[in-house]
């Protein structure tokens, strides 16, 4: 073989590598700008409204405004690698509860904000069991971590219930409001077929619908663009818990549910409600209870409510929004910074009475099944 041929074939060789480096550099450069760089940007912006904890909310009730009517022992349980702090609720008179009502809260609240719903099925004859979500008041966690984290605890939840011995054999129902409400549907997509009954107030059909509402006041419609990167964000954080809506674990349950919503909710609106893919249920056990002017935390009689309006008209908050200050608790907290704790955790007995009628029939189904 010649030198010249010799040079030619060693030329020939040197060509792939140089190619393969080009091939990798422009591979890797789109591959930051169209999917890596997107990517860190939207979990930036995701963690930004996430990454807070959330700590007890003005104007708030403690056990010491029901220790009257309720006893309380402490349970907590894990969800995770984060113990979360819980209670059950039992009678004054001892007896045991003729079914345990888990309560759930909803975003930018705790347990204790569910006290007076608490003490109203304690008075009714049940046990109940609450629980401060991840990254909230006496729950352990650096933040809420996200939407789907409220039926990662509920599911938790559950499966420490039913390890138990005192549970045994007690029927257990969700009363599972906003955040919660989500929760209580969804849940239901992982199992427990055991559960008497649900009940899923005010509660989003899945967590996309809600995001973009809420992001429309800040950027517009442009927040749609934001759906594919806010789906690889939860897919990434939350694994198998991501996706999911409430109508496909109601339907998959097949027990009794009931959904409500009211049509003026402005903090999960009509559209993002499971209420309004009401046509999608095919559960057969599902019922449902739709209003006009209920508002958002539906439990409040309409004159509590509008004495909480009166209270903040013509005034600004003086409430400081700080980095460290969880956006939803500061939207909860500006709402009630003027009110009364009264007016705040008052309670529509009859709005509540249908709630129990629900529960009331669930345990006579369960107990002629």
């Amino acid at each position: 073989m010649d030198d010249k041929t010799l040079v030619k074939k060693r030329r020939k060789k040197g060509i792939m590598p140089v190619l393969m480096r080009v091939g990798f550099f422009t591979m890797f450069f789109l591959l930051g700008w169209t999917i890596i760089i997107p990517y860190i940007a939207a979990r930036v912006i995701y963690d930004s409204v996430f990454g807070t904890r959330v700590t007890p909310m003005c104007n708030t009730v403690t056990y010491d405004d029901y220790k009257d009517v309720m006893n309380r022992q402490r349970m907590d349980f894990y969800s995770g690698k984060n113990k979360l702090g819980a209670y059950l609720y039992t009678s004054k008179d001892g007896k045991k509860g003729k079914a345990l009502v888990l309560v759930c809260h909803g975003i930018g609240c705790n347990m204790d904000g569910y006290l007076n719903r608490t003490q109203y099925f304690v008075r009714k004859g049940y046990d109940v069991f609450t629980f401060d979500m991840t990254g909230t008041c006496t729950s352990e966690g650096k933040s809420i971590y996200g939407l789907n984290q409220s039926k990662i605890d509920l599911h938790n939840a559950l499966g420490f219930i039913k390890s138990q011995s005192r549970f045994k054999d007690m029927p257990v129902l969700i009363y599972g409001h906003s955040w919660s409400g989500y929760a209580s549907a969804n849940v239901l997509n992982y199992g427990h077929d055991e559960l008497a009954g649900v009940a899923t107030l005010s509660g989003f059909n899945n967590t996309w619908d809600t995001m973009y509402f809420h992001a429309q006041r800040y950027v517009g419609k442009l927040a749609v663009l934001y759906k594919p990167w806010n789906t690889l964000v939860e897919k990434v954080k939350f694994g198998k818990y991501a996706g999911g809506t409430g109508v496909s674990g109601i339907n998959k349950y097949k027990g009794p549910v009931l959904v409500s919503h009211s049509k003026d909710d402005p903090t999960v609106p009509y559209s993002c409600s499971i209420m309004a893919h009401k046509g999608e249920i095919t559960n057969p056990r599902a019922e449902f209870l739709l209003f006009e002017d209920r508002g958002h935390t539906m439990s409040r009689p309409k004159v509590d409510e509008e004495k909480i309006a009166a209270s903040l008209k013509g005034k600004k908050t003086q409430i400081a929004k700080t980095s460290a200050y969880n956006t939803f608790q500061y939207n909860v907290d500006i709402r009630y910074e003027y009110s009364d704790k009264s007016n705040v955790f008052a309670i529509d007995e009859d709005f509540m009475d249908k709630i129990n009628d629900f529960f009331e029939r669930c345990l006579e189904s369960r107990a002629e099944n």
